[in-house]
């Protein structure tokens, strides 16, 4: 009796064994809320996330474009005679519907990998663009080949990349009295190059926007080269 008059007290009372739960109403409510809580989450992660891969990305672009124009520049400043004359020869390749300049000349700053490198060792080097095998991406590649002459081959030896993902690679020639031309050749007798090299060099590197294809990162460089009659 004492137990069913405790029951009896409770229901009328409504202290205790209040068995209202939630209405649906309530739960899609409670959903909702936490829907768009994780959503202004996940967008404030994304957003975080993309700036920080944008960011990334263009660091090790302009680190690429910097380390192959200041190598470029090293390599064209060290230019040496073989004889009495100076080797740098210019052509063009089509790669992909598209104009790729490159140049190979006679200089003094050959790269040893080896045990016993040795700077300063004339080599005939090479820069050229190649697209990348199975890719429609191109490359940016330098070889060289020390010698005691420059080699008078136009094809390009093997070598390695030092900037991928190029759009566009393009070089200027500028003789005395600002003059330029987008050829040069020191073996040839056109344009009073033979044996001569031009009073300095612009570089023109595109590399591939990755949100704007349309719009690739631009770099430029001009090298004025040393009198070295």
């Amino acid at each position: 009796m004492k137990v069913e008059g405790f029951f009896k007290q409770a229901k009328e009372t409504g202290d205790i064994f209040n068995t209202r739960g939630f209405t649906l109403l309530e739960i899609l409510i409670a959903i909702f809320i936490l829907g768009v809580v994780m959503s202004t989450v996940y967008a404030s992660y994304s957003t975080t996330l993309s700036i920080t891969h944008d960011v990334d990305y263009e660091s090790r672009i302009y680190k690429m474009a910097r380390i192959s124009l200041d190598r470029m520049i090293k390599d064209l400043t060290s230019l040496q005679k073989s004889g009495d004359a100076f080797f740098l020869r210019a052509q063009k390749a089509r790669i992909d519907r598209r104009d790729f300049d490159s140049i190979s000349f006679w200089s003094a700053s050959h790269l040893d990998f080896g045990e016993n490198a040795v700077t300063q060792r004339p080599a005939s080097i090479y820069y050229y663009a190649r697209q990348n095998r199975g890719e429609e991406t191109v490359s940016l590649v330098r070889a060289d080949i020390p010698g005691a002459v420059p080699l008078l081959d136009k094809r390009e030896p093997a070598g390695f990349v030092i900037c991928e993902n190029i759009d566009y690679y393009r070089l200027t020639f500028y003789e005395t009295g600002d003059r330029e031309t987008d050829s040069w050749d020191s073996l040839s007798d056109y344009g009073g190059q033979k044996g001569k090299i031009p009073a300095a060099i612009k570089i023109e590197l595109g590399l591939k926007n990755e949100k704007d294809e349309e719009r690739p990162y631009r770099f430029m460089t001009m090298i004025y080269l040393p009198a070295k009659e």
